[in-house]
């Protein structure tokens, strides 16, 4: 019984890269068919995202998975497979939310023509948040050009929610390989957020 779903994610994974190898040819059906066939996936992805924030968005995961697809259609991207497609979709919707608080910081500081007197600016939130996902983001871009697949297996693991099994069939190489580039990563962003 355990069999089917492994078939099932196999036959995913083949079409996804049928469907996106269709698409680099211009074909624009088969991009509507891929929406279809991982929007329920890129929806969870978007709001595993949003959790990060800690509730700081006013985005939705619905709204997030349709900017992102809107990104997407627009963007010129040679789309290799289902693991780069993902890859994109976590890079692009980090982009998003991180451009959006950018939006929401400057709005709070006279970007959006509202002006506030000192004591009500005692009761706005705390901006502190928004300061961290930068640095993550910072730090995440600065361990991709460190070493591409460490950060590509943080992404995979914390932010696309795959184990270390999955990860280590998506990127082929072995388990503890895995566990050893997560030991180097959570290890290297530690020391970049802390300086």
């Amino acid at each position: 019984m355990n069999e089917s779903p492994r078939v099932d994610e196999g036959h995913e994974q083949a079409a996804v890269t049928r469907l996106l190898h269709a698409w680099n040819d211009g074909d624009a059906a088969a991009a509507e068919r891929l929406t279809e066939l991982v929007y329920t996936q890129v929806r969870a992805i978007a709001g595993k995202h949003l959790r990060q924030f800690g509730g700081r968005m006013t985005l939705q995961p619905t709204e997030l998975a349709h900017e992102l697809f809107l990104r997407l259609m627009n963007a010129d991207v040679a789309w290799q497979d289902r693991r780069h497609f993902y890859g994109v979709v976590s890079v692009a919707m980090r982009r998003i939310l991180v451009d959006a608080m950018r939006a929401r910081g400057s709005e709070r500081r006279g970007g959006g023509g509202i002006h506030v007197t000192l004591s009500a600016a005692d009761e706005s939130p705390d901006e502190s948040a928004d300061g961290d996902a930068y640095a993550l983001e910072e730090a995440l871009t600065a361990l991709r050009e460190v070493d591409a697949r460490k950060c590509e297996v943080v992404e995979l693991n914390y932010l696309l929610g795959l184990k270390r099994e999955e990860i280590a069939e998506v990127i082929g190489v072995s388990v503890p390989t895995i566990d050893r580039e997560l030991r180097f990563a959570r290890a290297w962003l530690k020391q970049k957020l802390a300086a």
